[in-house]
């Protein structure tokens, strides 16, 4: 029997205020697709009737793992929308650390914030910028509580356009001096002539403090900053507002797709220079070099699940222009064998190699060595599990945890036996200006 309830909301350009009108609701949830050129959909929902979290002490994580199997609803559905009701939140960068046995010692303003931050959902308003319709869904069949329907329809008609104060008290300040990190550029780079790794994706911490709601911050940066993955988070330990670029896995029907971004090149407001710039990235032979390491990677990631023969590199290399910066990308697709979860696709792939370096672990043994915290969210996915089998994640680069009035952001980028010091330095403060 069909368990959804679709009905339709009126549609506007500006879907801002609608979505201000839930955004002090227990556990709201924005994935939006800023960049309406490269994303379609926007899903938005509050009022979990479940929370699904793994803390950082957590003494079985392989248990705690197939518990959150369990707790994923699965059900077919003949709807189209992208979420149908499910999980949405984020596995930060330290779960796949601990997986592999890495501890790492978070900042003490993170040290509260779980691994994993799942929120179950009955309901969504998904908003198809391509085809200017608002939907609401409404899944009955996974949890007992009454519909919030006409809650939801008030509080969409009656937009807010008030929105509380937000004050940035001071700017963002890096945890690491300029010599502490050159100093973990020459060791990493020792590592890189001993062989231990090809590629490692090496960070640095930011942090600033704030007054006021962090809700004001995320509409502001993102009206500046069109991305294809804008999030907003609002969990029992932090807020989380991303801003990424970047597509980690999406699984359809079996079929599978990621994007890793790897190279990077400042814009200019000069549009002979801004092409000049987009054309030496295209051409650079370490930033392809760098691009090329992570497909191979993840291509064998997605050849661990994938049919034998379908793992298909689609674009190689390809310059794309965001608003601050331009990034080279490139596309992998494959299809999954019968038995795979969208959960043990997205596990298998587990963190992102666009944000590791090559080979995986190793590389990811040498980011513990030298970076001075965990990561925490920053690295890690924002994800949504539908209930029919669709799922869709970035990842969480451009991304700032709010909590006890302090934000804190990190930016950092793929080191090779020919990198420089002083432009990987400088490229971290690229990265994040759109942002600061």
């Amino acid at each position: 029997m069909n368990t959804l309830t679709l009905s339709t909301l009126p549609y506007t350009e500006d879907v801002t205020p609608h979505y201000q009108a839930f955004c002090h609701l227990d556990g709201f949830v924005l994935l939006e697709s800023s960049d309406k050129q490269r994303a379609r959909y926007d899903i938005m929902s509050a009022l979990p009737y479940d929370h699904i979290t793994i803390a950082r002490d957590s003494v079985s994580l392989r248990e705690e793992l197939e518990q959150l199997q369990r707790r994923l609803p699965t059900e077919s559905s003949s709807c189209d929308l992208p979420f149908q009701g499910g999980a949405i939140g984020y596995i930060a960068y330290d779960f796949g650390s601990e997986l592999m046995g890495i501890k790492a010692k978070p900042h003490p303003l993170l040290k509260d914030t779980p691994l994993v931050d799942l929120c179950l959902y009955d309901w969504a308003i998904i908003t198809d910028h391509h085809l200017k319709e608002v939907h609401l869904v409404i899944n009955h069949h996974l949890s007992t509580n009454p519909s919030h329907e006409d809650e939801i329809r008030t509080r969409w008609f009656h937009k807010s356009s008030d929105r509380k104060p937000f004050v940035l008290q001071t700017p963002f300040v890096p945890l690491i001096n300029q010599i502490d990190y050159q100093h973990a550029f020459q060791a990493i780079h020792r590592d890189l002539t001993k062989g231990r790794a090809y590629q490692v994706n090496y960070t640095q911490p930011f942090l600033a403090s704030y007054q006021g709601d962090s809700w004001g911050m995320y509409a502001q940066i993102k009206r500046k900053n069109p991305v294809p993955f804008s999030a907003f988070l609002r969990t029992n330990s932090a807020d989380i507002l991303s801003f990424s670029p970047e597509r980690f896995l999406t699984i359809d029907k079996g079929h599978v797709f990621t994007s890793p971004i790897k190279g990077t090149a400042k814009r200019s407001e000069n549009p002979i220079e801004d092409e000049q710039l987009r054309m030496a990235l295209q051409s650079c032979t370490k930033n392809r070099a760098e691009n090329i390491m992570i497909v191979d990677l993840l291509r064998n990631d997605l050849g661990r699940f994938a049919k034998t023969g379908s793992v298909q590199v689609t674009a190689l290399c390809e310059p794309q222009s965001y608003h601050s910066v331009h990034h080279l990308v490139s596309d992998i697709r494959a299809q999954c064998t019968d038995n795979t979860t969208p959960l043990q696709a997205f596990l298998a792939c587990f963190p992102g190699g666009s944000i590791t370096g090559a080979p995986k672990q190793e590389a990811m043994r040498i980011i513990n060595e030298h970076e001075r915290y965990a990561r925490g969210v920053y690295c890690g996915s924002i994800a949504y599990f539908s209930t029919h089998g669709r799922m869709d994640s970035s990842i969480a680069i451009r991304t700032i945890t709010a909590t006890k009035n302090q934000l804190y952001l990190a930016a950092g980028g793929g080191i090779v036996i020919d990198s420089q010091c002083e432009d990987e330095y400088q490229e971290c403060f690229t990265k994040i200006a759109a942002l600061v």
